[in-house]
């Protein structure tokens, strides 16, 4: 290409001396000697800034010789009768060959000038994409495009200090010796006639984190510039590669703090919530199976205690086994267009034998679309929103449960009369095994809130919580209002 583009530039040298000569020539008699050298000084400038050194040279050359032939007396000879003729070709000569030298050569670093530019840009441009890369594997494939792109590289290899003792293809054992030895870039001529194998070493701040292998052209590793962008280009990938390391080691560390801090929730709560009530259940079995527990009536009392201990416990493994499920993401939502009014009646029947004969205030606005919802899993939610409020307030207090719509959300605030919540602390009761009051005798694993925000947000809803004027909690579920389809769509898909 570069052999062309020079050819191109002895063609443009030659055809602007014949041209000017043509139409200067006409005019020889009227036009003075020094102006028309002056313009074959000026084709010499604009061939030698366009095409470098040589078609400036020839253009200079043929520059002379149209000007004493054509325009120095006497006319069509190079016979120049005045020495003063010969000294201005001269001059002109002179003055073209280094005024096309001088050309040339600032058109030489123009073109080593951008060229920098454009390894600085590739290189500011590797780092900024390098910043964001967050493992080992993004970090190679940044370093193996910078390497095709900028420097033509091929059968690029980034080697982890697991494969030096066996390389690939790419590189030898001799090669990564060296490397590793001189701690600096090394190269080998390949097959390839031309070609270099070459290995550069990536040294952190404590060691090497790797070497990459590449072949690239044996001329490209000569230029001292392009060696430097390699070096530079080094520096970089390994201060990403020991970020990526550092990292990976925080977020390992990150996942073991939070392993145990899980585990040791799950196994405080599990020591007090099913030890308490496994106590209380083989006491109260042993008194009866003693015969300690006399009277039909005590005995009676005495079992339904027994039951209530043991519905506790199975709340207690079911909430467990629920949260676990849900946070494995196995459950496929099983949605369906039902009133809302449904499913808060079928949760209050089932929450009846539990709640004591408890008052449930219940205000539902009229007019209430229908929701698109797992009826199942929100029958869920509200249970546990109601048996909180049943658990955290006084049992002369009743229960006030409101469903309305604000604007494409439907609302159901379960609210009671209890002690309130912690300011501050309402989002931090949706965690895992999080309780109200750290040192309540209430029974329960702190699971039931974190169950409903599971669930909700897997609606696309949401649960919140506030204290309540005047004394209590309310906790408020809101699930989007989609449109219905028509009844007659449904009674299609039915049929």
């Amino acid at each position: 290409m570069g052999s062309m583009k020079r050819f191109i530039g002895y063609f443009w040298g030659i055809g602007l001396v014949l041209l000017g000569t043509a139409l200067a020539g006409p005019f020889r008699t009227d036009i003075d000697l020094s102006n028309i050298a002056l313009l074959y000084v000026l084709a010499v400038v604009v061939v030698g800034g366009h095409f470098g050194r040589g078609p400036a040279v020839a253009c200079a050359l043929g520059s002379s010789l149209a000007f004493a032939y054509v325009f120095v007396p006497p006319y069509f000879s190079l016979a120049i009768t005045e020495i003063q003729y010969v000294l201005a070709a001269v001059i002109m000569v002179v003055v073209a060959l280094v005024v096309g030298h001088l050309t040339a050569a600032l058109r030489t670093q123009v073109d080593l000038a951008g060229k920098r530019a454009r390894r600085a840009r590739a290189l500011y441009d590797l780092a900024k994409t390098l910043a964001g890369s967050q493992t080992a594997e993004e970090v190679s494939a940044t370093s193996r495009r910078f390497l095709a792109d900028v420097f033509g590289a091929h059968r690029i290899r980034l080697l982890e200090p697991a494969a030096w003792d066996n390389p690939p293809p790419v590189v030898t054992k001799a090669l990564v010796r060296a490397c590793l030895e001189r701690r600096q870039l090394v190269a080998v001529p390949s097959r390839e006639a031309g070609v270099s194998r070459a290995l550069l070493p990536l040294a952190g701040t404590r060691d090497l984190l790797g070497l990459l292998g590449f072949e690239v052209d044996s001329r490209t590793l000569d230029d001292p510039e392009y060696r430097e962008a390699l070096d530079t280009m080094a520096s970089v990938v390994a201060v990403a590669l020991e970020r990526t390391q550092y990292a990976a080691a925080v977020r390992e560390s990150e996942l073991r703090v939070a392993a145990e801090s899980l585990r040791s929730s799950i196994l405080a709560s599990l020591s007090h919530d099913l030890r308490t009530p496994l106590t209380a259940l083989v006491g109260m079995a042993d008194g009866l199976a003693l015969g300690k527990v006399g009277g039909e009536e005590k005995q009676k009392s005495m079992l339904l205690r027994l039951r209530d201990q043991a519905l506790a416990v199975n709340q207690l493994l079911a909430n467990l086994l629920e949260m676990a499920r849900l946070r494995s993401g196995s459950v496929e939502l099983q949605k369906e267009w039902q009133p809302i009014e449904e499913v808060i009646g079928a949760t209050v029947h089932l929450l009846e034998p539990h709640a004591d004969g408890r008052d449930i205030a219940i205000t539902i606005a009229p007019g209430l679309p229908p929701v698109h919802i797992d009826g199942v899993l929100i029958e869920r939610v509200l249970w546990n929103l109601l048996e909180n409020a049943l658990k955290y307030s006084p049992a002369d207090q009743p229960i006030d449960l409101r469903v309305g719509q604000s604007e494409s959300w439907l609302e159901v605030s379960v609210c009671d009369r209890g002690e309130g919540l912690v300011p501050g602390q309402e989002e931090a009761l949706f965690g895992l095994f999080r309780r109200g009051r750290s040192e309540s005798n209430v029974p329960g694993a702190g699971l039931g809130l974190a169950i409903a925000r599971t669930i909700a947000e897997a609606h696309g809803g949401t649960v919140s919580a506030a204290n309540r004027s005047g004394g209590g909690a309310c906790f408020c579920l809101r699930l989007p209002l989609e449109t219905p389809p028509d009844l007659a769509d449904l009674d299609n898909e039915e049929s």
